[in-house]
């Protein structure tokens, strides 16, 4: 069994991957969102532009289309929308988590 990664001691979520987009990404690339989102075979822009104010998490869809326009995997979209979503859980739900005690095998 694998040890699972602590979140407790996060004072602040990991970044939203729409953080990554709109500094990196986007200016790196000279992108709008408009221009993303046509890159990526979609009809309409909204996705993206949801995405990099922080509103739309990434989706299995869009981790794959980022990760073809990019030349990234899939995977490094998926895990950092994981990484921000179990950190904000785990910064919501910290005393509650604390409390847990780990079963033993018998």
């Amino acid at each position: 069994m694998t040890a699972a990664y602590d979140y407790a001691g996060f004072e602040s979520p990991a970044p939203h991957p729409g953080e990554f987009l709109r500094e990196d990404y986007l200016p790196g690339y000279k992108l709008t969102p408009g221009a993303l989102a046509r890159a990526m075979g979609l009809k309409d822009r909204t996705r993206i532009e949801r995405l990099v104010r922080e509103q739309q998490p990434v989706t299995a869809d869009t981790a794959l289309r980022l990760a073809r326009v990019f030349s990234t995997s899939p995977e490094f979209w998926i895990n950092l929308q994981t990484a921000h979503d179990l950190s904000k859980a785990a910064i919501a739900a910290r005393d509650e988590l604390q409390a847990i005690k780990a079963l033993e095998a018998a």
